[in-house]
This record gives structure tokens, sequence and C-alpha cells, in this order.
């Protein structure tokens, strides 16, 4: 357990980022929706926008052991987890987002692409915590999950916003 207050990130539903940080913000807790302006084109119009730099994600500073409490928000899916740990934002970091929102700089968003043979971690849904390794390239991604007692792998068929890539080697 944490002592010090860190930025944790948090999943989010479908386009329900600013209802998730108000929730937040209502429960007495600092968080962070980064937004930028995006042009969005319709048929008869192009406009500006603010949009999340994040979609489906927050960063909220509290305890790790308030997660728990976050978790039971309406619009909050998950915490995000990186192996065992909690995944957490650095302070600079976040700073840096606040200094390119305050000031308006165009930017554009790269995601780390998810590529074939890539250990991934399930972020959403059912499987939600349970580790795989990326077996196919392509919008919709399947994962090979390994059932060890029996020695055989699961090929799973996912979407790519339920998944995040792994640094560390799968267990």
């Amino acid at each position: 357990m944490s002592i010090e207050r860190k930025w944790y990130v948090f999943y989010c539903k479908f386009r329900s980022e600013k209802k998730a940080n108000e929730e937040v913000k209502m429960l007495g807790y600092e968080s962070y929706l980064p937004m930028m302006l995006q042009n969005r084109v319709w048929s008869d119009r192009i406009k500006k926008v603010m949009m999340p730099m994040f979609p489906n994600y927050i960063f909220v500073y509290c305890y790790d052991f308030e997660i728990t409490k976050i978790l039971q928000l309406s619009q909050i899916v998950t915490s995000i987890k990186l192996g065992n740990e909690f995944a957490t934002i650095r302070e600079k970091e976040i700073d840096l987002l606040r200094k390119i929102e305050e000031h308006g700089l165009e930017i554009t968003i790269e995601h780390l692409s998810i590529c074939k043979g890539d250990d991934v971690e399930i972020i959403a849904g059912v499987l939600r915590g349970q580790k795989g390794v990326c077996i196919e390239d392509s919008s919709s991604k399947y994962v090979s999950i390994t059932i060890k007692d029996i020695n055989q792998n699961v090929r799973i068929k996912i979407g790519k916003e339920c998944l995040i890539k792994l640094d560390r080697i799968i267990e």
C-alpha cells in the first residue's frame, strides 16, 4: 500500500470522460482530464470542438487504497494496471499535459501500436486483468492466452481498445 498520493489512470465508459471527471470531483478527489481542440467535419461544416486528448482515460490524484472507492463510480470501468501494479503517471507528465492544453498547442496523439508477438493485458470486459500474447496485426487483435495446467492456448478475438501493451514478460 502506497503512503503517498499519485496520479492513477482510470478507464471510463465510451464518451463519458467528462461525466467521470465530474463524478470523481464530487467525491472530493483531484482529477485531470486533458482536453485538446480538434476539427470535426460534418457534411455541411467544419467545427472546432474540445475533445479528450486520451479517449476513455482520466487521471485521479489519490492514495492506492482509495482506488476501490473510485471504481464504484458509474462512469468508471476500471483502473489501468501494468502487471500487478496500478498504472500511474508522473507529476511532471501531468504538468506537461497541462502546459500543452493551456497554450493550445496543436498536437497529434500517436498510440503505441500493439504488434504481433507483443505481451498484452486485457483492460476491459469479462477477461479484464488476463494477460496474453498478440498473435495477429489488425484493428481487431487476436490474443493467445495460455492455460498452463493443460499446456494449451486459447485464441480470443478482442478489440484493440481493450488491450494495453506490457513492457514486462508475462509469467
